[in-house]
């Protein structure tokens, strides 16, 4: 019994992470940019909580106000297109963005 569950789990954290490469990383590649943004979330809100909520919010209604980017970057790129995910998935990804690039993690 508990090996079914640890596989189930497996495949699911799995499945999680492949999705994640699939809605977020085929366009952001995984490099220092997400990192950068993670750590302005972090300046800007400190709480996992606040943190995830603002990304939460950017992404369903993007705004250069709302952005943590940089002004030339965004006059360079403009402001990201509003995302098409539902917000059980879009909440599942920023969980999984949040565990990759959460600062806190990477402090030793």
């Amino acid at each position: 019994m508990v090996k079914i569950t640890l596989l189930i789990l497996t495949l699911a954290t799995f499945m999680s992470a492949s999705s994640f490469e699939e809605n977020c990383l085929k366009c952001h590649s995984k490099d220092f940019k997400f990192a950068m943004m993670m750590k302005k979330y972090t300046q800007n809100h400190s709480s996992e909580r606040k943190i995830k909520e603002a990304i939460f919010d950017y992404l369903k209604n993007p705004s250069a106000d709302k952005s943590v980017l940089p002004y030339e970057y965004i006059n360079r790129f403009g402001v990201k297109e509003k995302t098409t995910l539902d917000d059980a998935t879009l909440r599942e990804m920023i969980d999984i963005y949040y565990k990759m690039f959460n600062i806190k993690e990477r402090i030793y």
